[in-house]
C-alpha cells in the first residue's frame, strides 16, 4: 500500500504510515476513529485530519473501499480486488471483500427506467458470519 502511495507521487510521513499500519491491522474493516486510535500506536502525534485526508488518498488509489455500516456511518477495508464487493456481518460487522458480480441486467434495467448512464457502482450485502452462527448456535 505504501509503495503504491508513493509511486502516485504521495508524501511518505509518519503520520501515513501510521494509517497504513493500521488499515493493513484491522484484518477487516475500521472506522476513522479506530484508525486514529490503532494509528496512534505507531505515530502518537497521528490526528484525526491526516486520517482522513489520507482515506481520501487510498480510495483514489484503490487501495481502500468505503464501506456503509446499518448505523449509517462508514468504515473502511483494504481492497484486495481490482473491483469488488463486500460482505459484512452484522453481528461483528467483520466484513469481506469478494470479487465477481453479475449485474449486468440489473444495470441495463436501471438505464432503461431511469436514462441515466451507470459508469460505476459498488455492492454491499449484509448478514452473518460464520464465527458469530457458531456462537448463536451455543
Amino acid at each position: 500500500m505504501l509503495a503504491a502511495l508513493v509511486k502516485a507521487g504521495h508524501s511518505n510521513t509518519r503520520a501515513r504510515r501510521a494509517v497504513i499500519a493500521a488499515i493493513c491491522e484491522t484484518g477487516g474493516q475500521a472506522s476513522p476513529a479506530d484508525l486514529l486510535a490503532s494509528g496512534r500506536v505507531h505515530h502518537p502525534a497521528l490526528g484525526l485530519v491526516t486520517v482522513y485526508r489520507t482515506l481520501e488518498i487510498l480510495l483514489e488509489l484503490d487501495l481502500v473501499r468505503k464501506l456503509h455500516t446499518d448505523d449509517g456511518c462508514h468504515s473502511y477495508a483494504p481492497s484486495t480486488h481490482h473491483h469488488g464487493h463486500h460482505v459484512i456481518c452484522q453481528q461483528c460487522q467483520r466484513a469481506m471483500e469478494f470479487e465477481g458480480c453479475d449485474l449486468e441486467t440489473v444495470v441495463a434495467a436501471v438505464e432503461a427506467g431511469t436514462g441515466f448512464q451507470v459508469r460505476s457502482h459498488w455492492l454491499e450485502l449484509f448478514g452473518v458470519c460464520p464465527e458469530c452462527q457458531t456462537k448463536s448456535v451455543r
